[in-house]
């Protein structure tokens, strides 16, 4: 059949819907000629379209055209899925690598990304000190902020064994590894100077900047005591772990209750436990005082068992006193029972506990004597045949001692005995 516009020839069969050489409508009947040349074969229209069977090389593009168009899907819809993804997303930041930095800009870095920080140290003499070996989490992974990152840290800084070394040679040997350190003092019955403690255990491996604190044992000083009020020289005293005694001397030009010597003299290195001995100044009457008060409480407020009261007496004795370096036993005897009437006593009342309940003194500066009107509570209860549980008696005792306050003699009437009746 000819095409009715241009005259060209299309074949037999089923037409075109258009010419293809000058595109006129051929589906219109007025266009169109009926006819058995009206049909043309499907295989005529195939091969002038180049859609049909008739075009190989056109099948091939509508392939690829499709694969593309399912591409381009598949991508839209990979697309589609991560931005669904992203809307559902952890807000967790992620953990910054830090391996094979330095502790300190590790630290930092972490810190900075909201991290807390735990170091690890641990011994590699293969590498340098302060540098990160490893971290857990591991950098790069999703962390919530806060989480705790421990890096692990290189060092080659072992501590060494320093106790029961001089200080000297525990410095020398912190000194050879790198170690930084400081030195306490405290006082101990150790040889002085030698280390009695570290804050690191030896073996244990230190960071680049961590150091160890060396106590090292000092003997307690004498410390500097003449001036102080007796109080602070005692607090001084007692804070070198030594013990005070405190000792009153007549001295009318120097203030009152402040230490006017002392033995030993400042600096000087004791024994922890060792007495310091000051001299405090006091007036007199205020001496003789004192030392009658001494007196009374050695021998009447006493259990004079085991001849505690010659124990008791032989400090407060002058050395004017012919029983000062005696036995305790003799002084007691001597001092005591031979300043009364003991040889009218019966024995078993020779060693009664006692108690001072009250004193009056009377002193005398110039003749350095004093009279002491006391008041004596007996124990009986060890007595055999004892009536009464105990007894209580007034009696006068006499005392005169030397000028530094040393008891050079007693006397006591009744002897250190309590006052009684016996039927014949």
């Amino acid at each position: 059949m000819d095409c009715p516009k241009c005259g060209r020839y299309l074949g037999e069969g089923m037409l075109p819907a258009r010419c293809p050489h000058c595109g006129a409508n051929l589906a219109n009947p007025t266009d169109a000629i009926r006819g058995s040349k009206a049909t043309a074969s499907r295989r005529n229209v195939e091969g002038l379209t180049g859609i049909g069977k008739g075009n190989t090389s056109g099948r091939r593009r509508h392939y690829l055209q499709v694969l593309l168009a399912v591409v381009l899907v598949g991508a839209f819809g990979a697309l589609f899925w991560f931005a669904l993804r992203g809307f559902g997303a952890s807000d967790a930041p992620i953990v910054p690598d830090v391996v094979g930095w330095r502790v300190e800009r590790a630290t930092e870095e972490l810190v900075g990304a909201g991290y807390g920080v735990v170091v690890e140290v641990t011994y590699d003499e293969t590498q340098m000190d302060g540098i990160v070996l490893g971290q857990e989490p591991a950098g790069g992974v999703e962390a919530k902020a806060g989480t705790q990152v421990r890096v692990t840290v290189a060092t080659s800084k072992v501590m060494p064994t320093v106790v029961g070394l001089t200080q000297e040679e525990a410095e020398s040997a912190l000194r050879e590894v790198g170690i930084p350190f400081s030195v306490h003092e405290e006082i101990s019955d150790r040889d002085e100077g030698i280390v009695i403690e570290a804050s690191v255990q030896p073996g244990v491996a230190l960071g680049a900047s961590d150091g160890v604190e060396l106590t090292v044992a000092r003997k307690p000083r004498v410390p500097q005591l003449v001036g102080l009020a007796e109080s602070d020289a005692i607090a001084r005293i007692e804070a070198q772990q030594l013990v005070a005694e405190s000792v009153l001397v007549a001295d009318p030009d120097a203030p009152q209750a402040t230490v006017v010597a002392q033995d030993p003299a400042e600096g000087e290195a004791l024994s922890p436990g060792s007495k310091v001995t000051i001299k405090v100044a006091t007036t007199e009457e205020g001496l003789l005082e004192s030392a009658a008060n001494a007196v009374l409480q050695a021998v009447y407020d006493i259990d004079p068992a085991n001849d505690a009261v010659g124990s008791a007496l032989k400090p407060l004795l002058s050395s004017d006193n012919p029983y000062a370096d005696a036995e305790p036993h003799e002084i007691w005897w001597n001092v005591v029972k031979r300043g009364g009437r003991f040889d009218e006593q019966p024995d078993e009342l020779q060693s009664l506990p006692r108690s001072l309940e009250k004193s009056e003194l009377k002193i005398d500066p110039e003749n350095r004597t004093v009279t002491a009107t006391i008041t004596v509570d007996w124990d009986w209860t060890g007595l055999p045949g004892a009536s009464a549980a105990g007894s209580e008696d007034t009696r006068t005792v006499t005392m005169k001692f030397d000028d530094e306050g040393k008891l050079l003699s007693l006397t006591d009437d009744q002897t250190d005995v309590p006052f009684f009746t016996t039927s014949s």
